[in-house]
């Protein structure tokens, strides 16, 4: 007792440890790599998504004048079949 040897179970827990901590490092560098190719295509798409939703608001406001302009109309053939 006076000398402390490894045993055979302190071997296997080092292995052991040695091969979760190579592991975990390798699902961090992969995860690290995923966020990264994801960061850069989000970044790419942005621009198209703005320019979608730019076009999308923009034909929305105009149907939406055409259908305010069309009520006018109608209001004023209504009127007018008043007279």
């Amino acid at each position: 007792m006076d000398s402390h040897r490894p045993s055979k179970d302190e071997a296997i827990l080092t292995s052991v440890a040695e091969s979760i901590g190579s592991t975990l490092g390798t699902i961090a560098a992969k995860a690290g790599a995923v966020q990264k190719a994801f960061t850069k295509k989000v970044a790419a798409a942005k621009p198209r998504v703005r320019r979608a939703v730019k076009k999308a608001a923009k034909g929305r406001r105009s149907r939406g004048k055409r259908a305010g302009n069309r009520r006018a109309t109608l209001a004023r053939r209504r009127a007018k079949r008043k007279l």
